[in-house]
């Protein structure tokens, strides 16, 4: 008899696999550099922008976390400025 258990994945294990998803999904982008300096820069201008370029900021940013967390590379690609 097959345990049900032991083919279900951790809490680690969960955690691991949406980390590298993240992660995997990070691509530098010059125009969400400048939108990260401008909500750091200038968070009130910021504010005003709409919910969906704050929503793929954020998303960007949970990437490249992810990215930098398992040591990847997220500075600019050579040529290309921020």
């Amino acid at each position: 008899m097959i345990n049900p258990s032991s083919s279900r994945y951790s809490d680690e294990d969960r955690e691991t696999r949406r980390l590298r998803s993240r992660a995997d999904a990070f691509r530098y982008s010059a125009p969400m550099e400048r939108l990260a300096e401008l909500k750091r820069d200038r968070p009130e201008q910021y504010d005003q922008m709409g919910p969906l370029v704050r929503i793929s900021l954020g998303h960007y940013e949970a990437a490249k976390a992810a990215a930098q967390q398992l040591g990847r590379n997220v500075s600019a690609p050579t040529g290309q400025e921020a």
